[in-house]
């Protein structure tokens, strides 16, 4: 809860009359350990660390040099009796270069966070960076806790997001210390190690569809503006999109000129792409399978080719990333970027009864979702013959017909209509249907859909 309270109580300083205000109240230094929590894409970092590349390493390489200054002192301070003058003479040296050097440290520091802020990074979000979860799948914890920051959450979605989030921290620990005891266990037995490490990914999967259910909480109770706030402080790691191609073909009012276009696009970058791709294939095979043989040149004359293989494939994927953007209108980039991660297309257009599956509404909230499904339904009637349409229309047509990418555009809008709404349903029965715990529950894995 200390990450969460701190953060409320920087979002809602009050000042006193006369004091600075609050744009003039310096903000925290960027701690070290939070760099990898920036919340840059992948290209925002890449330009980030090109300018300002240097005061990043300066400052790590300083840093490592208080490690064995710290080693020593607590060396020389541990020893047992009078100590000698040749020790405390180097003890006040050690603690001279320790100051001087820590200085130089957070001197790098403030810089960095000045150009972090110079990017539009503010301080309630560096506050919440420096105190982020230790341990464990950090980002990933780091990242839900980023719905806590939002500050137009009504009382409802902050419990209910509260308390998932505190249930998720147990299930967190309780994974990990269930996953030491088996693979403790499995260790004193004769099981091979390939399944020995096919036992240890079954936590990562628990972990993983735990983490899926919490965005599609997210995605399905929050409103587009609220997820591309979250989706603009993510870190880099968390900015994947699962299945990011078929997301867009069904973002809403796309146009047959525009799915041509993408199509054409993202055709262009996988042919390109493709040699880089097995050229990054091949050298990893090679540096795993041969790491015993491979003299140091040979191994640097590699990494070096894989290196411009993986130049070339971020060009590509900048090249791409800027194409979709001048396709997609302002909205439909926006709705695009709103789309949670680790969500799949399927993930987002499931039926609530296969998404809520092993639920047992109680009889008051059975009758609120029988309310809640007869708005559904003609929303979703008209969808499917709008659907059915297109597919008699397209009946006749050859697969390279000019009027195909039209019909499968009136199909994709209308799939997108329907999973849209039934978007709407699922995140009135979490809202105004079930209790936090319920939701929380739900996100834990007690019930749901089948994996």
């Amino acid at each position: 809860m200390m990450p969460r309270l701190l953060v409320l109580a920087l979002a809602t300083l009050l000042l006193v009359p006369g004091t600075a205000t609050a744009d003039e109240i310096r903000p925290p230094a960027l701690k070290p350990d939070a760099l990898d929590l920036l919340p840059f894409g992948t290209f925002e970092r890449q330009d980030f660390y090109k300018e300002h590349g240097s005061l990043v390493y300066r400052m790590q390489a300083q840093r490592k040099r208080l490690a064995p200054l710290y080693k020593q002192r607590a060396a020389l301070q541990a020893k047992k009796g009078k100590r000698s003058d040749a020790d405390r003479k180097k003890l006040t040296e050690l603690q001279t270069q320790i100051r001087r050097t820590a200085a130089q440290v957070s001197a790098l520091l403030g810089r960095i966070t000045e150009e972090v802020r110079a990017d539009g990074v503010d301080g309630a979000l560096i506050a919440y960076m420096n105190h982020a979860p230790s341990g464990a799948r950090r980002t990933q914890r780091y990242s839900q806790g980023l719905v806590l920051m939002l500050d137009d959450l009504t009382p409802a979605q902050r419990w209910m997001f509260d308390r998932t989030i505190t249930q998720m921290e147990g299930a967190y620990k309780t994974n990990a210390a269930q996953r030491e005891r088996t693979m403790l266990a499995i260790k004193q037995t004769e099981l091979d190690p390939e399944k020995q490490r096919a036992i240890a990914r079954t936590f990562d999967r628990q972990l993983q569809v735990m983490e899926q259910r919490f965005w599609l909480l997210v995605d399905v109770t929050l409103d587009r503006d609220q997820k591309v706030w979250i989706w603009n402080r993510l870190p880099e790691s968390m900015r994947r999109k699962s299945q990011a191609e078929e997301h867009l073909y069904v973002l809403p009012g796309l146009t047959p000129s525009q799915g041509t276009r993408l199509r054409a696009l993202i055709t262009e970058v996988e042919h390109e792409a493709s040699p880089d791709n097995a050229a990054v294939r091949r050298i990893g095979v090679e540096l795993r399978t041969k790491a015993k043989t491979l003299t140091a040149e040979q191994r640097a004359a590699l990494q070096k080719e894989r290196g411009e293989a993986y130049a070339r494939l971020n060009e590509l994927n900048r090249f791409r990333r800027e194409g979709v953007r001048k396709i997609l209108s302002e909205e439909q980039w926006l709705d695009f970027l709103a789309i949670p991660p680790s969500l799949s297309t399927n993930e987002r257009s499931g039926s609530y009864r296969r998404t809520l599956e092993g639920w047992k509404p109680n009889g008051a909230q059975a009758a609120k979702i029988a309310t809640l499904q007869r708005a559904q339904q003609t929303a979703s009637r008209e969808s499917r013959q709008r659907m059915a349409l297109a597919r008699r229309e397209s009946a006749d047509l050859s697969a390279d017909a000019p009027q195909m990418m039209e019909m499968e555009m009136a199909m994709n809008g209308a799939r997108a209509e329907q999973a849209e709404a039934g978007r709407e349903l699922l995140g009135a029965i979490f809202s105004d249907v079930m209790s936090a715990d319920e939701a929380a529950m739900f996100v834990l894995g007690h019930w749901g859909y089948k994996r």
